[in-house]
């Protein structure tokens, strides 16, 4: 396989996980861009997941990020009136469950506490 092939496969990935991100934005009541800019993009998840500022920061701190992405990805999936094991969808499998609420029937519902 040559560099080409590579780069265009990586490409069109790329595409289809921004567009999903951007349904999802869209859903939401976000601007659709926003799914393009890198971090910008997890700061608007972590508000439509009703996160608080500290979740987003900790994502920058080794060993330890990993507590805010399934925080973030815990509170998209209630916020789109999803069970808890969709959470967990969206923190293992990103790309896939992003894909399921963008393109899906998914609806955003907010975050009724």
């Amino acid at each position: 396989m040559g560099l080409g092939y590579i780069l265009t496969v990586g490409l069109i990935i790329w595409l289809i996980g921004v567009l999903s991100l951007w349904q999802v934005f869209y859903k939401a009541g976000e601007d659709g861009w926003k799914s393009i800019i890198p971090i910008y993009n997890t700061y608007v998840l972590s508000k439509i997941a009703g996160q608080p500022i500290w979740v987003f920061l900790i994502l920058f701190l080794p060993f330890v990020g990993f507590i805010g992405s399934l925080l973030i990805a815990l509170g998209v999936a209630r916020a789109f009136g999803k069970e808890t094991w969709f959470g967990f969808v969206l923190f293992f499998f990103g790309f896939f469950g992003y894909m399921y609420l963008g393109w899906g029937q998914s609806e955003y519902v907010g975050l009724n506490e």
